[in-house]
């Protein structure tokens, strides 16, 4: 059986600790972490402490190891994660922002986004938050002009 590595906390860090589970304004995902540095460092099991603040014992065991590499810092933040690869490429934005700036529309003084999309093959969702994303406003602009 493999067994956790203890936790031990001086005064100062474990003052902390209460202040963060016990804290009114402090987020209810730091308190519980808090709570798992604490019990642990009171010779808990990770079996024992997830029961205790309802978590999965791989979550307790991966704070306590956070907390054993990272100090107090490490139980604030949450990890960065890769997320998502964005759809829009600077190519492809670059493209939708010269469009809109420089080129006309064949049937209408300005592009909205629907006649763009259709125009570039893109929804009309991705010309919007690209428009927003760099303050472009068609229907504000006096033209080519200015």
């Amino acid at each position: 059986m493999r067994v956790a590595e203890a936790i031990k906390l001086d005064t100062k860090t474990e003052r902390e600790l209460r202040s963060l589970a016990k804290g009114r304004r402090v987020e209810a995902r730091v308190q519980q972490r808090a709570t798992v540095i604490l019990l642990a460092a009171q010779g808990w099991q990770n079996k024992d402490i997830a029961i205790e603040v309802k978590l999965d014992r791989r979550q307790v065991a991966l704070w306590r190891r956070r907390f054993l590499d990272g100090g107090l810092a490490s139980l604030l933040h949450d990890a960065e994660r890769s997320g998502r690869v964005p759809n829009v490429t600077s190519a492809v934005e670059s493209c939708i922002l010269a469009t809109t700036l420089y080129e006309q529309p064949v049937s209408a003084a300005q592009w909205s986004t629907r006649s763009l999309a259709s125009h570039l093959g893109l929804s009309a969702t991705t010309i919007r938050r690209v428009w927003q994303r760099n303050g472009v406003q068609p229907h504000l602009s006096d033209g080519l002009d200015g």
